[in-house]
């Protein structure tokens, strides 16, 4: 069965992105925590400059992500709605489950 993907709203699609980037910041900001704590003074990359303190390699590092996948969610989400209406969405298939 086909099936053609020809919408996608905006704010799920920002909410989403900013979910899962806040978990990657996380990630990336406790890493990068980790690496100071233990001297390593590597360069990360869309982490703090040098001397970042706890709070903002933990706190705002997730944040700053979030607000990116705010804002790309949406606004891909929107250039994926035009262009779906001039030139089709995307086609995937299913098939029925038992």
């Amino acid at each position: 069965m086909r099936r053609r993907v020809t919408r996608v709203d905006p704010m799920s699609a920002s909410r989403v992105l900013a979910l899962l980037l806040f978990v990657q910041g996380f990630v990336i900001g406790a890493l990068a925590l980790a690496l100071k704590v233990a001297g390593l003074d590597i360069p990360l990359p869309f982490t703090p400059t040098p001397g970042a303190t706890t709070i903002t390699l933990l706190l705002w590092t997730p944040l700053g992500f979030a607000l990116v996948g705010v804002l790309s969610g949406g606004i891909l989400a929107a250039i994926y709605n035009w262009v779906a209406k001039r030139f089709g969405g995307i086609e995937y298939e299913m098939e029925k489950s038992l």
